[in-house]
């Protein structure tokens, strides 16, 4: 597995993979950066068929099909939270993607 990057492809919607997101240091020019689960929206998939639940979110509408449209960017892919909290928008600049390894083998 290797890094690819943003600029080459991105994964397909709703894929769990790792990426490296760049941050700002505040108050500084300095950066760091953090690698963590996520998965890309292109802005194409509608709600109700999207694997997430999706609230207290502004949407594009779709008069056209009349669904909502998951807004384009990297979420955080939150295994580990409460129930009230979802669908945390990555602030950094994703720069770099990673397909996830396989699990191991239950025995």
């Amino acid at each position: 597995m290797e890094w690819i990057s943003v600029k080459d492809r991105l994964p397909e919607c709703e894929q769990e993979v790792l990426a490296r997101v760049k941050h700002k240091q505040y108050s500084s020019e300095k950066f760091y950066y953090v690698t963590t689960t996520a998965m890309h929206e292109d802005g194409t998939m509608n709600t109700e068929d999207s694997m997430w639940f999706w609230n207290d979110m502004e949407f594009d509408y779709d008069e056209e099909n009349d669904v909502y449209l998951v807004p384009e960017g990297w979420w955080e892919y939150r295994h580990y939270n409460p129930d009230d909290v979802y669908n945390n928008m990555i602030d950094g600049e994703v720069t770099h993607w990673m397909t996830l390894p396989e699990p191991p083998k239950e025995e």
